[in-house]
């Protein structure tokens, strides 16, 4: 994933292992944080792969509004939300799509840039990313149709069901550290998917 602040200069960031301490409190226990700086935007990144899956967290905190370019180095399918704020992202050809913070979002993430638009104080944005190799069930496979286009677009949305909200609830509250705990955070990952994939079909 490549992050970028549109409104100031890409080269201007750093990243560090550190969190400080007053953004100590929004780190979720999965997996180690990061700490990004851009000019005026302070983001506290959390990131979790296993195979040919990743689970992304970010709390971006900014005092006025801004542009968050994202885009992969490689096609991904993503499971998006963002559970304190509407979230507003930007497509080059869909234009903006609103997600509610008691929905999600399921995009094709590609090397196009997308983008979210950050509002004063703090948003919360957790992405759930698939490979091509992590799609090849019976429930997933037709998001392999197109899959290798550069485009980055969004299939749809819905609401985040009570098993949903619980099924990200433990993803985000259980470590992930030893081989045994991230073959449980793989197979909690892949039911989030077919609950979004089954969701996505009958509605």
């Amino acid at each position: 994933m490549i992050l970028r602040i549109a409104e100031t200069n890409p080269k201007v960031h750093t990243l560090e292992n550190t969190v400080p301490f007053y953004y100590c409190s929004y780190i979720k226990p999965f997996t180690k944080p990061h700490f990004i700086h851009f000019e005026d935007v302070g983001i506290l990144f959390q990131d979790k792969r296993h195979k040919e899956i990743s689970l992304r967290r970010m709390v971006c905190f900014t005092e006025q509004r801004r542009t968050l370019l994202i885009n992969e180095e490689k096609p991904k399918l993503v499971i998006e939300t963002s559970p304190n704020k509407t979230l507003y992202t930007r497509f080059v050809e869909q234009g903006k799509v609103l997600i509610e913070p008691d929905e999600y979002g399921i995009a094709h993430g590609s090397t196009e840039y997308s983008s979210i638009i950050l509002t004063k104080g703090r948003q919360e944005v957790i992405r759930l990313e698939f490979t091509a190799e992590a799609l090849k069930e019976r429930t997933t496979q037709h998001y392999l149709d197109n899959f290798e286009q550069e485009k980055s677009w969004l299939y749809g949305s819905g609401k985040i069901s009570d098993t949903l909200q619980q099924q990200l609830h433990d993803l985000l509250h259980t470590p992930a550290n030893t081989p045994e705990e991230e073959a449980v955070f793989g197979a909690r990952c892949r039911e989030i998917l077919h609950q979004v994939a089954t969701e996505q079909i009958t509605a």
